[in-house]
């Protein structure tokens, strides 16, 4: 149903390279859709976060929820056939650490049928549920990279699963690396941890992978540029996947130059949509009181300045009549501050382009670690009797979140 917007099919149709563009709900993935550049540049897909989507449903981006139950709660990207045709998007999935394996061809199918055909695994060791850093927190250090032959597993039983799916290990050697203070031990230190991201890439490329991400946080886009530039001596054909939050001011060129095939904006919608909220709760003629009404959760998700999941609140609630205008005025300028992010890093083509109507990436990260909703409502329990490290194939859940 998708084949013909998959994330194969459109770096086959445009030299190899392009832009996705982080989405969270239907209206974010809309924005996607629509926008276009003064030069009539596009975002050729969308980027499912795991950090916009749990922000999105009130939990903090820790693996508190599954990557299956998160693909089960999420928005399709409908790219079936209507009238007018909508254009058609890839989509890639934020997996995290790829979830407990008898989830996997659960997971798989389910994203299939929501139109992804893109799937990034960060090779993180996260012990349980709840435990996973973030990689660009200021505590990412304490967190440890996964055992590379035990992720080079991983990697094997996503691809054994994958049938047309883009498998993707996503390398975070550079950002669980200690800083050092030393100039001399610093130097070492990133010489190191280049080497390993390497050894890490043609591991997990020898077990299967299809694309390699590799990530830092580093305003310098020297560890990222570096890697590109000795993988490719090696590996020409491989496609590499770099998401430049932190290097902002690097340019699209500059990274496709260097061996970059998928540039992923990975953030920017739900930052868009909290900064225009933020400046309507500011406006003198705001009430807030009119939207606490409307639900318990909503006061919460208004003193976290969780305004991504206040919306989702909104949308689902039998609303008063004041209630109905606050969230009306809050959507509309969301709509309306994400598409002008969207064109802004369209024209600008760098990750800092929009930076003026954001939120930073920081207060993001703090609104995202307060958790507003249970986690309960959208997790699914294995079948009975089952070994949490068991592999099934073609199971399917009775019920979906």
């Amino acid at each position: 149903m998708f084949s013909d917007c998959s994330v194969w099919s459109m770096l086959a149709n445009n030299n190899g390279r392009i832009r996705l563009l982080e989405a969270h709900d239907p209206d974010s993935i809309e924005v996607v859709r629509q926008v276009c550049g003064k030069d009539g540049q596009i975002f050729h897909g969308v980027w499912m976060s795991g950090l916009t989507q749990s922000t999105y449903f009130g939990l903090p981006d820790t693996e508190l929820i599954s990557p299956l139950e998160r693909s089960h709660s999420m928005t399709s990207l409908d790219n079936a056939c209507t009238f007018p045709p909508k254009r058609p998007l890839c989509a890639a999935f934020d997996a995290d650490s790829g979830g407990k394996p008898w989830e996997v061809p659960v997971l798989l199918s389910s994203l299939a049928a929501k139109g992804v055909s893109m799937v990034i695994i960060e090779d993180k060791r996260v012990a349980a549920p709840g435990s996973k850093v973030n990689s660009l927190s200021d505590m990412s250090g304490s967190q440890e990279s996964a055992n590379i032959h035990d992720f080079a597993s991983v990697v094997q039983r996503f691809k054994a699963q994958s049938r047309n799916m883009l498998i993707t290990a996503r390398i975070e050697s550079f950002t669980v690396r200690k800083p050092q203070s030393n100039e001399v031990d610093e130097r070492i230190s990133v010489q190191q941890t280049l080497e390993d991201a390497l050894e890490r890439a043609h591991a997990y490329c020898r077990a299967g992978a299809d694309a390699i991400m590799i990530h830092s946080k580093s305003k310098n886009p020297s560890e990222v540029l570096s890697f590109m530039q000795r993988f490719r001596l090696k590996d020409p054909h491989t496609t590499l996947v770099v998401v430049p939050t932190v290097y902002a001011e690097t340019t699209e060129e500059v990274l496709y130059n260097a061996g970059a095939n998928v540039i992923i904006y990975a953030n920017h919608l739900m930052r868009a949509k909290i900064r225009a909220i933020d400046e309507l709760q500011s406006r003198p003629d705001a009430s807030i009181q009119a939207s606490v009404e409307a639900d318990g959760v909503v006061a919460i998700c208004l003193e976290a300045r969780n305004y991504g999941c206040m919306l989702r609140t909104l949308q689902v609630r039998d609303l008063g009549v004041s209630a109905k205008k606050y969230a009306y005025a809050a959507q509309s300028c969301a709509q309306e501050n994400m598409s002008a992010v969207a064109r802004s890093l369209l024209d600008g083509r760098t990750a800092g382009a929009a930076d003026a109507r954001l939120i930073t990436v920081e207060e993001l990260l703090k609104i995202n670690a307060q958790q507003v909703c249970a986690a309960e409502p959208f997790m699914i329990m294995p079948p009975l009797g089952l070994r949490e490290d068991s592999i099934v194939e073609g199971w399917q859940p009775i019920t979906q979140v």
